[in-house]
């Protein structure tokens, strides 16, 4: 006899938790905004290599500051600072001659200068935003041929899900968003939908071989059946992510600790979301009225 879960029990908790984190998500970007990389807004970049005792980001923009320049430094490196300043300063110009004469020539070195126009970064915003829209039609017409139109939803419900809690963690954090994030949020959505895919194989063969009286049997005998997979094979993706977390810097680091948020929403929401969605669609199912004997199977429900 299967031992099954009633994960149904937690499906009304899980929607109202999503919901107000995504809300809550919605707002920050609306009042704080993202932490746009340069990529993604006018501006200039220099990235310098800077030596000497007591040299540090605050100590950098402390300097650029006493010369007028209103710039955002962040350390890229040992040594190495990443220098924004707005699309209406000569960052290459008035940085480095503010920067030697505080540390010395002989102590500062620019290793990389860029400049981004607005028209370029407003084409980058939306060939990135196409680009998450496309995949999302292009699964659902996948999801659609496999499976019937709710699961086909249930499934880019439960990436979209995704996609907006890494924005939302993303707005929250303050993390710079740049286009690592975008690769790091498309990664999330392929992930996310071979769970889903895996959990909902398991529920269409469920309702040929499960005995049950309702579909909500059915869903919880398959997310019971996947559970261990669900979890093992997020587990062992994290540690991998994790070591990119504490062994690396920069745009990388950034791309690692949004991954392990997209994992961690990915296993919950191909079961939670994605599940809560089908349930609710689908709570007027009934039983078919033959079902092969040979194969049937019989359930013991954990409370």
């Amino acid at each position: 006899m299967k031992k099954v879960i009633r994960f149904n029990k937690f499906f009304s908790a899980a929607v109202i938790l999503s919901s107000l984190f995504i809300i809550a998500g919605i707002v920050s970007v609306c009042t704080r905004g993202m932490n746009w990389g340069l990529e993604f807004k006018p501006g200039q970049n220099i990235q310098v290599a800077v030596k000497g005792d007591g040299v540090n980001s605050d100590k950098i923009t402390e300097v650029l500051a006493g010369t007028g320049i209103n710039a955002s430094v962040k350390a890229a490196g040992e040594g190495d600072y990443q220098i924004r300043t707005g699309a209406d300063q000569n960052a290459e110009e008035a940085v480095k001659p503010a920067l030697i004469a505080a540390f010395g020539e002989e102590n500062v070195v620019v290793e990389q200068s860029q400049a981004i126009s607005a028209q370029f970064s407003t084409t980058l915003i939306r060939g990135s935003i196409i680009l998450v829209l496309a995949t999302l039609v292009l699964i659902f017409l996948y999801t659609l041929v496999r499976f019937k139109w709710d699961f086909a939803l249930a499934s880019v419900i439960a990436i979209v899900h995704d996609a907006l809690i890494m924005i939302s963690f993303l707005s929250f954090s303050q993390l710079e968003f740049t286009t690592t994030s975008i690769a790091a949020i498309l990664t999330i959505i392929g992930y996310s939908i071979n769970a889903t895919v895996v959990i909902l194989d398991r529920v269409r063969s469920d309702m040929k071989i499960v005995e049950a009286k309702s579909f909500t049997d059915i869903l919880n005998s398959a997310l019971s059946g996947t559970l261990s997979r669900s979890i093992i094979t997020t587990l062992t993706t994290l540690f991998a992510v994790l070591a990119l977390v504490f062994f690396t810097t920069g745009d990388i680091k950034n791309f690692a600790i949004a991954l392990v948020v997209g994992l961690i929403s990915g296993c919950y929401s191909s079961m939670f979301i994605a599940g809560a969605f089908i349930n609710a669609v689908r709570k007027n199912w009934k039983p078919s009225a033959v079902m092969p004997k040979a194969n049937v199977v019989k359930m013991e429900v954990e409370e």
